[in-house]
């Protein structure tokens, strides 16, 4: 079955039509996520990992500092990956600058959004990121899951000292020291799709699979597996990260509450999580897990692959502001 007559069969009521959305029409597209980084980590702003003092759980009140991963720089990074794909295949003008002037017109500033002022004098105002996101939290608390390493600058001697001018060895002092995330720890994040259009969907979806490199110092560190546990369909949004984290820890038994977390326990228990969740949803859903969820992921991935064949045009063939304009 080709993509899009996939996404029309299972999910065609809850897209916008191809006309840009204007005004919102109660159309949610929620992607729950499990992200477990494979390698140290480092997510901060000004000092320091970031966290946040929580209750652990809804039924444990324990409280504990969770490590935050902030959604600010997780979409920044998804943006900027989905970005080299159009400047890939042309689909995205030389002059979109994601740190100056936007077009307006690309499927990242169509879905994404921008400010009235990254349109510099021909703004006539900005545009929303249809990308809703909150900041995610580390299941296990942050005294499990963090530590300090020292960075050192060795000498040519490759060692931590160098002679001085009389000729003695002296030590040189280390450069600075760094708190860092373990690797195989899991946070539970969740990003929301309003009013998207087949096309914009798994323009998202695809740039949440092929990005795999997150937080400070990326070149060397951040490398971070991003894991699709359900996709819901539904006419508002019934999830929170902080919600569906307290719910997983509820789930996993205080055994199990170490690090590292076993991976199939911590996804049956967001799995589950999101069905209670869902069972008091007020309102219409759609539920996507299992072989459904495994069928158009792999749709999606075939659909990068061979980008030729389905994808660029469903992104070309994407209407966009002037067509409303005109």
């Amino acid at each position: 079955m080709a993509l899009k007559e996939f996404l029309e069969e299972n999910l065609g009521d809850f897209f916008h039509d191809e006309t840009f959305p204007i005004k919102p029409t109660s159309r949610y597209i929620s992607i729950v996520l499990l992200r477990k980084t494979e390698s140290e980590a480092i997510f901060r702003t000004d000092e320091g990992i970031t966290q946040e003092m929580v209750t652990l759980g809804v039924v444990d009140e324990k409280k504990a500092s969770r490590v935050i991963f902030s959604k600010r720089k997780a979409i920044a990074v998804e943006r900027r990956k989905g970005r080299e794909f159009l400047r890939l295949h042309n689909l995205i003008k030389e002059a979109c600058n994601i740190n100056g002037s936007m077009c307006g017109e690309c499927m990242d500033c169509l879905v994404y959004g921008y400010a009235a002022a990254e349109r510099g004098g021909s703004a006539a105002g900005g545009l929303k990121s249809r990308v809703l996101a909150e900041n995610a939290y580390s299941i296990l608390p942050a005294s499990e899951i963090t530590d300090v390493r020292t960075i050192n600058a060795l000498s040519e001697m490759e060692t931590m000292s160098e002679p001085n001018d009389k000729g003695e060895l002296q030590m040189r002092e280390s450069l600075a020291s760094n708190e860092y995330v373990k690797p195989e720890t899991h946070f539970v994040d969740l990003e929301t799709l309003r009013d998207v259009r087949p096309a914009e969907f798994v323009y998202v979806l695809g740039n949440i699979l092929r990005t795999r490199r997150y937080g400070a110092v990326s070149s060397r560190m951040g490398k971070i597996k991003n894991n699709i546990v359900a996709i819901v369909a539904s006419d508002s949004e019934p999830f929170s990260c902080l919600e569906l984290t307290k719910m997983v820890w509820d789930r996993l038994e205080p055994s199990m509450r170490s690090h590292p977390l076993d991976d199939r326990l911590v996804e049956e228990a967001l799995l589950d999580s999101a069905k209670t969740i869902l069972e008091h949803h007020p309102g219409r859903y759609q539920l996507f897990t299992d072989q459904k969820l495994g069928e158009l992921l792999k749709l999606v991935t075939e659909a990068y692959e061979n980008p030729s064949v389905e994808l660029i045009d469903m992104i070309k063939n994407l209407k966009g502001l002037k067509a409303v304009e005109g």
